[in-house]
C-alpha cells in the first residue's frame, strides 16, 4: 500500500493556514453582518412604506363618498394632490362594493401588471405583497377601514427594492477588495507574529544539527508570549550547556582523581604476584584501602549530583543540630590535637532542626576536616551553632591561610581543589557536598573571609526543614 502524497509545504505551513482561518471568519462574519443589516434596512424601509400608504390611503377614504362615479373622480383628484407633495411613493386605489365589483381602479395603470385575485383575502389591517407580472417593482397593498360596505385597498410600489439592489451592489463592490487586503494583511501578519517561532525552530534545528549548546533564540524584548518562550528557551540552553560543561568536568576531575588509587591497586597487585604468597595479605589490605578511596569518590559525586537534580534522598526527622556538630567535634578532636590546632567549641542549649542526621553529620564533618586540614600547627578552628534570622546555623571558622581570590568562585565545584591544597590529601568533594546537602534541606552554605585571616564557613538550615516541622519525636 503506497504512503498517502505529502502536501506542498504552503499547505502544511501554519501561517498559510492562519491566514486562510482568518480570512473565513472575516468572510463569514461579514457575510452575517450584511444580512442583518439587509433584513434590518428592507424591514426599516418597508415600515416606512407602509406607514406612508396607511397615512394617505385614510385620508383618500374620507373623500371617497357616493355613488361609484363621485367616488372614481374624488379618489383620483386625490391622488394627484396626494402624489404632488414630496417623498410620498407612487399609490394606487381600489373600491370594491360589497358584491365584489370593482368601483374604482385607480390609476388603472397602475394596477394593470398585478393579478387582482390575490386581494380577494386582505383584510383591514393586514397587507399582501403583489408580484409584477412585467417584471416590475412588486405593490404592497393593504385595505383601510371603509363605511358603506365597500372594500377600500390602497397599495404602494415598493420603491425600497431600487434601494435594496443598490445596497447589495455597493456591499459586493466593497467586500472583494476588503476580502483581498484581509487575506494578504492576514498573511503578513501571521508571517510576522511566527517569525519568532521560526527562529526558535531554526535555533533548535542548529543545535541538532551541530550540537552547539551555545546557540540561542533572538529575543525582541516585546515581552509577549513568544518573546517569553525565547527566553525560557535561551534559559533551558543555557542550563543544558550548564549541566553539560559540569558533566564534564566532572568526568575529567573524576578520571584525573581515580587514577591514583587505580593506579596504586594495580601497582599492589603486580607487586604482590612478583613477591609471591606471602605478600598476597598485605596486597589485599591495599586492595581494600584502595577500593573504598574509589567508592568514596564515587559516593560523593553521586549525592552531590542527585543533590543538584534535586533527587537525593533524605530520612527527614526531629534533630538536635547541637549534639549532631558536638559529636563531629569530638570525632575530629584527637586529629586537632595531634596536629597541634586547637578546636573551640561549647556547645549551646539545643536548636531542633528537622533534617536527615546522617547527611548534616557529614556536611558539619567536611567544614570541620577542611578547617583542622589546613590551619597550620599552633592554629585554631572555632565550631558555633546557634539561631540567626530564624534559620538554624553552624558556623566554622579557622586561621589558616585562606582561600585564594581566584580560586573562591570555584570552590564549591566538584572535585576543585585549590593549588594551596595540592600538598593536602583529598578528593576535593568536601564543600560540594557541603553545599548540596544545605540545598537539599532548603538551606544555603556560604564562604567568607574570617576576620585577622583565614576562613569562615557557614551552614544554614531552615528550623522546620522542607516540610511542616514535628517535634513529638524528641
Amino acid at each position: 500500500m503506497s504512503a498517502a502524497p505529502t502536501p506542498p509545504r504552503w499547505r502544511r505551513s501554519l501561517g498559510a493556514r492562519l491566514a486562510a482561518g482568518y480570512a473565513a471568519f472575516f468572510l463569514l462574519s461579514t457575510a452575517a453582518l450584511f444580512a442583518l443589516a439587509y433584513a434590518l434596512l428592507a424591514d426599516s424601509l418597508r415600515d416606512r412604506d407602509r406607514s406612508a400608504v396607511l397615512a394617505e390611503g385614510g385620508e383618500i377614504e374620507g373623500v371617497a363618498r357616493g355613488g361609484a362615479a363621485e367616488v372614481a373622480v374624488e379618489v383620483t383628484r386625490a391622488l394627484g394632490e396626494i402624489e404632488r407633495e414630496p417623498g410620498v411613493p407612487p399609490l394606487a386605489v381600489r373600491v370594491v362594493d360589497a358584491a365584489g365589483t370593482t368601483l374604482v381602479l385607480a390609476p388603472a395603470g397602475r394596477w394593470a401588471p398585478y393579478d387582482l385575485r390575490a386581494l380577494a383575502d386582505v383584510g383591514v389591517g393586514e397587507w399582501a405583497t403583489l408580484p409584477s407580472q412585467d417584471g416590475g417593482a412588486p405593490m404592497d397593498v393593504t385595505a383601510v377601514p371603509t363605511r358603506g360596505g365597500r372594500t377600500f385597498h390602497v397599495g404602494a410600489l415598493a420603491a425600497r427594492e431600487s434601494v435594496l439592489d443598490r445596497f447589495r451592489d455597493l456591499f459586493l463592490l466593497i467586500v472583494l477588495p476588503v476580502v483581498v487586503l484581509g487575506v494578504g494583511g492576514g498573511l503578513v501578519l501571521a508571517r510576522r507574529a511566527l517569525a519568532p517561532v521560526r527562529a526558535l525552530a531554526a535555533t533548535v534545528q542548529r543545535v541538532n544539527e551541530t550540537g552547539r549548546l551555545g546557540e540561542r533564540v533572538p529575543v525582541r524584548g516585546s515581552g509577549d508570549e513568544l518573546d517569553e518562550l525565547g527566553g525560557l528557551v535561551n534559559g533551558m540552553l543555557g542550563r543544558i550547556e550548564a549541566l553539560v560543561a559540569g558533566m564534564r568536568a566532572t568526568l575529567d576531575d573524576a578520571a584525573h582523581d581515580l587514577r591514583t588509587p587505580l593506579t596504586r591497586l594495580r601497582a599492589g597487585a603486580e607487586r604482590a604476584l612478583l613477591v609471591g604468597p606471602h605478600a598476597h595479605g598485605e596486597a589485599l589490605s591495599d586492595a581494600v584501602e584502595e577500593t573504598d578511596a574509589v567508592l568514596a569518590v564515587l559516593d560523593a559525586v553521586m549525592d552531590v549530583a542527585e543533590a543538584e537534580a534535586g533527587t537525593l534522598a533524605l530520612h527527614l526527622v526531629p534533630a538536635d543540630l547541637a549534639r549532631l556538630t558536638d559529636e563531629v567535634v569530638d570525632l575530629y578532636g584527637l586529629i586537632a590535637e595531634e596536629k597541634e590546632v586547637g578546636l573551640d567549641w561549647a556547645r549551646p542549649a539545643p536548636v531542633v532542626v528537622r533534617a536527615d542526621p546522617a547527611r548534616v553529620r557529614q556536611a558539619v564533618a567536611n567544614l570541620v576536616d577542611n578547617a583542622v586540614k589546613y590551619t597550620p600547627p599552633g592554629g585554631h578552628v572555632r565550631v558555633e551553632v546557634g539561631v540567626e534570622g530564624g534559620l538554624a546555623v553552624v558556623r566554622v571558622a579557622d586561621d589558616g591561610p585562606g582561600v585564594a581570590p581566584d580560586d573562591r568562585p570555584r570552590i564549591w565545584d566538584r572535585l576543585f581543589r585549590g593549588d594551596r591544597s595540592r600538598s593536602e590529601r583529598g578528593l576535593g568533594l568536601g564543600l560540594s557536598v557541603v553545599r548540596a546537602v544545605a540545598e537539599a534541606h532548603g538551606g544555603a552554605a556560604a564562604h567568607e573571609d574570617a576576620p585577622g585571616g583565614g576562613s569562615r564557613f557557614t551552614l544554614r538550615l531552615p528550623p522546620g526543614g522542607p516540610g511542616p516541622p514535628d517535634l513529638s519525636g524528641l
